[in-house]
């Protein structure tokens, strides 16, 4: 048995390369993350573009986890598609009509979102105290789990997280 817990931060942690498995993914939104992509978007260093990112990525946590009701490999088709959609946008463009453009692609319908409002608040601050919880600092963070051991990694990248789990694998 091999169980991964993938910790990671909406648009600052690439998920192409980790699409094709079955992991668990769970949202980190806090202040550390929200500079860091002020700064990848080179927006001013000011307290309201500093605010702006950190609502930006509340909110795609929140519609990620929403959309992770309907199945794992949703919240990630969600992810993969808003990250490509904003390759050439910055932050700050997201809004409903991006999510319910991208929803469509995907084949869901945002008529659930309100109701579910208040189950991904509860998601992602459970997600956000697991994280300190385990004591991780950055993301992607993650835990792996086996049937005799469990493995914490952070700031790991993807060619190396890939090798150790290989190797895993083969001892598992």
């Amino acid at each position: 048995m091999l169980e991964i817990h993938l910790y990671f931060t909406p648009l600052l942690t690439p998920l192409e390369a980790f699409d094709q498995n079955d992991w668990y993914l769970h949202p980190v939104v806090n202040i550390n993350a929200a500079k860091a992509l002020r700064d990848q978007e080179n927006f001013p260093k000011t307290v309201h573009h500093l605010n702006a990112c950190f609502d930006r990525l509340e909110k795609i946590a929140l519609d990620f986890l929403i959309i992770n009701l309907h199945g794992r490999k949703y919240g990630r088709k969600f992810i993969l598609k808003l990250q490509d959609n904003l390759q050439a946008k910055d932050i700050l463009t997201y809004n409903h009509q991006m999510r319910n453009q991208i929803l469509h692609d995907i084949g869901l319908s945002a008529t659930d979102f309100k109701v579910f409002r208040n189950f991904g608040k509860q998601e992602l601050s459970k997600s956000l105290h697991d994280f300190y919880n385990q004591k991780f600092l950055t993301t992607p963070a993650s835990i792996i789990l086996t049937d005799q051991e469990e493995f914490h990694l952070e700031s790991c990248d993807f060619h190396h997280f890939k090798q150790f789990l290989n190797e895993i694998k083969k001892t598992a």
